[in-house]
């Protein structure tokens, strides 16, 4: 049996009534995620909740219904979407599908609002927002070196920098060293990389050639939580074969998200190779201050 892939799977979900909901709700999308992994198996969830350093998933804030200002309004039995990636190897994505199979109607709560989970999508062709994917650490890990990198940050993203200060800009040194500390704490032992020279060759080799960048807060239950969403392109220098290690980890990034708080909803990324046409920006930045045109 194969247990080296990654997942990115959405679950499709019913309001059981008519109810408004806060857009930032990164701790109730978690809460949901352990709960219904609780459903068939309690220590796996209290595993997943407890264990200090042992996350190997992310979870989106909630996608779908009608946004009004800092709430979402959502209609009795309308659709809505949950993203989950999961990176311990598979055993979680099995267990999810034989639950789904085998326990007949299953409900989940987001705060107090209660839902039916209609389906779970896996697959790129079941998907029309191209988030569900899948992969194993040995295709990522042999991809060809790419030159050009651009990262889009969907949801806010920022690092933990010690102390409640957060790294505002995705200096290569923050991103490529959060994608390194992710990948070498799930990724099978032969597959680890070596990080002293990822960490010296992101912070010589990969520099920031174009960005536009804004500012979103998130509202937690006791701090409000700033970061920032839009796009970032990289130019990669180094030789290989640490140009397609570089590579391996920005491809990762889809699966483990970038930075803090990605079990809450924060720190989703697509990656694409190559420059978005229509980009126009001028980089002037040092640490977290950032000017685009």
């Amino acid at each position: 049996m194969d247990t080296d892939t990654l997942y990115s799977v959405l679950l499709v979900l019913l309001a059981r009534h008519e109810v408004v909901i806060p857009v930032t709700m990164g701790h109730w999308s978690q809460a949901l995620f352990l709960n219904l992994i609780k459903q068939f198996d309690p220590t796996l969830s209290a595993r997943l909740h407890d264990e200090p350093g042992y996350r190997p998933y992310t979870i989106s804030p909630l996608i779908g219904g009608a946004i009004v200002g800092e709430r979402i309004l959502l209609r009795r039995g309308q659709p809505c979407r949950l993203r989950i990636t999961l990176l311990d190897g598979g055993t979680l994505w099995r267990a999810l599908q034989t639950h789904f199979l085998e326990a007949g109607p299953i409900h989940v709560h987001l705060g107090d609002t209660g839902f039916q989970v209609a389906r779970i999508l896996s697959t790129p062709t079941a998907d029309s927002t191209n988030w569900a994917s899948s992969t194993d650490w040995q295709s990522l890990n042999t991809l060809p070196a790419q030159r050009t990198i651009t990262m889009h940050f969907s949801t806010a993203t920022a690092f933990s920098l010690s102390e409640r200060r957060f790294g505002l800009f995705p200096e290569p040194s923050l991103v490529w060293g959060s994608l390194l500390r992710d990948w070498n704490s799930y990724a099978p032992d032969h597959w680890k990389l070596d990080k002293q020279a990822i960490r010296a060759s992101a912070d010589k080799h990969i520099s920031v050639t174009a960005c536009k960048l804004s500012t979103e807060f998130l509202h937690f239950p006791s701090y409000v939580q700033k970061g920032f969403v839009g796009y970032c392109t990289y130019q990669v220098s180094a030789v290989e074969p640490l140009a397609a290690h570089l590579t391996t980890l920005a491809s990762f990034a889809l699966y483990s998200g970038v930075g803090y708080k990605t079990t809450m909803g924060m720190g989703q990324v697509r990656v694409e190779f190559g420059t978005p046409s229509g980009q126009r920006c001028e980089q002037k930045y040092k640490t977290s201050v950032v000017s685009c045109l």
